[in-house]
């Protein structure tokens, strides 16, 4: 039963991943000794960043700490290794922003967010029981502050 006021849901199926919106950002590198996407590195950046990051440094050791293949195939990236500080450097020197913030911009908008509304992300680790027996969860939701909205919910073990 949907309250007064409620939004309406967002269709998932209509709602591009962010690798695919980051896909229509021009890459400004030489096609020679390019390693990463530009989607995949600028995925990998905005993860990064939603989770703390605050510098190349810090975007590049987020990116080492993502251990599993899942996730880095979820980020475009298909490689052992992810992409170093001075990848991040080349790509973000000549990166066409506006172009950036436009495709960030659209993938938001089309989660539902309308624009100057803040998201919430919020993450917890629920603890197994009977030591090893039952092992614990992870939880992820993403939440919107004006419409009360959950945008998504992900768990894994």
């Amino acid at each position: 039963m949907r309250g007064v006021g409620m939004p309406e849901a967002v269709a998932l199926e209509t709602v591009p991943s962010l690798l695919q919106a980051l896909g229509g950002v021009p890459d400004p590198r030489h096609r020679r000794g390019v390693r990463y996407s530009v989607a995949a590195v600028l995925s990998l950046s905005v993860c990064a960043m939603v989770c703390g990051a605050r510098s190349l440094y810090a975007i590049a050791q987020w990116g080492r700490e993502q251990g599993a293949a899942e996730v880095r195939a979820a980020l475009g990236i298909r490689r052992e290794r992810t992409p170093s500080v001075a990848t991040l450097f080349r790509l973000f020197r000549d990166l066409d922003r506006e172009a950036f913030e436009a495709a960030l911009g659209a993938w938001v908008r089309g989660q539902g967010v309308k624009s100057g509304e803040g998201i919430a992300i919020d993450g917890k680790h629920l603890r197994g029981i009977h030591g090893e027996e039952v092992p614990g969860v992870h939880l992820v939701a993403a939440y919107t502050h004006r419409s009360g909205q959950v945008l998504g919910e992900k768990g894994g073990r």
